[in-house]
C-alpha cells in the first residue's frame, strides 16, 4: 500500500497548520521577543510576519499545484533535477538530529510540574512523549488531525479569555514604533528569534498529497493557519508586556504561567502545565508525521531502502515513523549526555529551514507562470533579509546540503528527473 489516504479537508487543515507554528514556541517566543525587543516586540512580530507571508504563498502555490509528501525537496527536484531533491531531503532529515530534542524536552518540562517532580526526571519524560509521538503517527493522519483540531478549539478560546481578563484594549499602550537607528536595530534583532515561531511551512507541504482537494483547500489551510498564529502570537505580546511577565532566560520560558498566575491565581498553574503540554505534545507529533513523509518520499526515489516506502492499514508509512523515532531518540540522549544549550540547536534548526525555504523560492521561480514569478522574487528576498539576521546558524545548514549534494553526485551520475516521475500521491 503506497497510496495516501485523502482525508484532510480546509478545517483539519487549518488546525494542523495552527498547531504546527504555536507549540513550545508560544511559551517562551512572546516573552523572548519583549525581552530584546522592548515595547518594539509588537513591530518586530508585524515585521517578521510580512517577511514570512509571501513564503507562506509559495509554499500555497506549490503545494496546491504539486501535491506532494517530499514537499520542498520535491518542488526543488521539479526544478534542478534529482541530485538536489534528495541533498534537500538529507537536509531535511539532518533537522532531526538538533529541532526535535528540544521541542520534546520542553514539553516534558511541563510533566514535572503536572507530577510536581524534580527536573531529573525530564529525560524519562522525553522518551515517555516521544513514544506517544510516534503512536499517533502510526495510527494514522485522520485520528490526528482530529486530536489536532480538538487542541486548537481549546487553545484559541484560552487566549481569547486570557485577552478578556487580562485588559487586552489597555495593553495596546505598549505598543511603541522604532524610530531611531538604535531601536530599529532592537527591533530587527528580535525577528531572528522569532522566526523560530514560523517553522513548520516545509511540514505542511508534506501534507499537500492527502488534502481531498489540494488546489482548493491547502492554500486555505495554510494562509488561514497562519492568520490565527499571528493574532494569537500578537496578542500574547501585548499581554506579557501589560503585566510584565518576562525578563530573565527562567523567567521567559515560565512567561505564561506567570501571566496565568497573575491574572487567575496559583492553583490554575497545574491546570495550564496540562494544557501547554498538550499543545507542544500536539506541534511535536506534527513534525515527526513531516519527517516520516519525507523518509517515505526519499525511499520511493530510492534514496533510501525500499522497505519505508509502504504505508499501513491506516495510511501511515509505519517503518518511516519508527526511523524516526530512533533518530529523534539519539538527538534526545545526545543532548541530556553532551550538555549542549538548547540555544544551540535551535540556531541550527533555524538554519537549516531557512535555507530550505531560500532553496525553494528559487525552485519556484522556475515552475510557476510570470505573473507568479514577482511573488517568487519577494519571498526570495525575505529569506536572504532573514538570512543576514540569523548570521553564523546558517552554517550547520550549509555544510549538511554540501556534503548531501556532493554525496548524490557521486553516487547517482543521472540526467535530471522529469516531474511527472517523482510525484507522490
Amino acid at each position: 500500500m503506497t497510496q495516501y489516504q485523502k482525508t484532510l479537508g480546509p478545517l483539519q487543515g487549518i488546525a494542523m497548520t495552527v498547531t504546527t507554528f504555536i507549540g513550545t514556541g508560544l511559551m517562551i517566543l512572546p516573552a523572548m521577543s519583549v525581552a530584546q525587543a522592548g515595547s518594539f516586540a509588537f513591530y518586530a512580530w508585524l515585521i517578521t510576519a510580512t517577511m514570512i507571508i509571501p513564503i507562506a504563498f509559495i509554499f500555497a502555490l506549490l503545494g496546491s499545484k504539486y501535491p506532494s509528501a517530499g514537499g520542498a525537496s520535491h518542488y526543488i527536484g521539479r526544478a534542478f533535477g534529482s541530485r538536489y531533491e534528495k541533498a534537500v531531503g538529507w537536509l531535511f532529515l539532518s533537522i532531526l538530529l538538533v529541532g526535535p530534542a528540544v521541542a520534546i524536552k520542553v514539553a516534558a518540562a511541563y510533566l514535572t510540574i503536572i507530577f510536581k517532580t524534580s527536573d531529573e526526571w525530564i529525560l524519562a519524560f522525553s522518551l515517555l512523549t516521544l513514544a506517544g509521538m510516534l503512536f499517533f503517527a502510526i495510527v494514522g493522519m485522520q485520528t490526528s488531525a482530529r486530536f489536532q483540531t480538538g487542541i486548537v478549539i481549546v487553545m484559541i478560546g484560552a487566549i481569547l479569555w486570557l485577552c478578556y481578563i487580562g485588559d487586552i484594549l489597555d495593553s495596546r499602550q505598549v505598543i511603541e514604533a522604532p524610530l531611531t537607528t538604535v531601536e530599529w536595530q532592537q527591533t530587527l534583532y528580535a525577528t531572528g528569534v522569532i522566526f523560530w515561531c514560523f517553522l513548520g511551512i516545509e511540514v505542511m507541504a508534506h501534507m499537500g498529497a492527502e488534502f481531498k482537494n489540494p488546489t482548493r483547500d491547502f492554500p486555505i489551510a495554510l494562509l488561514g493557519g497562519i492568520t490565527i498564529v499571528i493574532l494569537a502570537y500578537l496578542s500574547l505580546v501585548l499581554l506579557i508586556a501589560w503585566h510584565h511577565t518576562y525578563g530573565d532566560e527562567v523567567t521567559n520560558s515560565q512567561s505564561l504561567a506567570l501571566l496565568v498566575s497573575k491574572l487567575m491565581g496559583e492553583t490554575s498553574s497545574r491546570f495550564f502545565a496540562v494544557g501547554a503540554y498538550i499543545i507542544a505534545f500536539a506541534n511535536v507529533a506534527i513534525y515527526i508525521l513531516g519527517f516520516s513523509r519525507m523518509v517515505q518520499s526519499m525511499a520511493q526515489q530510492g534514496a533510501l531502502p525500499k522497505t519505508f516506502i509502504g504505508l499501513n492499514k491506516n495510511g501511515s508509512p509505519e517503518k518511516a515513523v519508527l526511523l524516526v523515532g530512533l533518530i529523534t531518540l539519539f538527538s534526545i540522549v545526545f543532548s541530556e549526555v553532551s550538555g549542549w544549550k538548547m540555544s544551540w540547536f535551535i540556531e541550527m534548526t533555524n538554519g537549516s529551514f531557512l535555507l530550505i525555504y531560500t532553496l525553494t523560492c528559487v525552485a519556484a521561480f522556475k515552475l510557476v507562470n510570470r505573473a507568479a514569478q514577482l511573488l517568487a522574487i519577494v519571498a526570495l528576498i525575505s529569506c536572504s533579509l532573514m538570512v543576514f539576521f540569523i548570521g553564523q546558524s546558517m552554517l550547520f545548514a550549509i555544510i549538511a546540503f554540501c556534503l548531501a549534494l556532493s554525496y548524490e553526485y557521486l553516487r547517482s551520475p543521472k540526467s535530471p528527473i522529469k516531474g511527472s516521475k517523482l510525484h507522490v500521491q
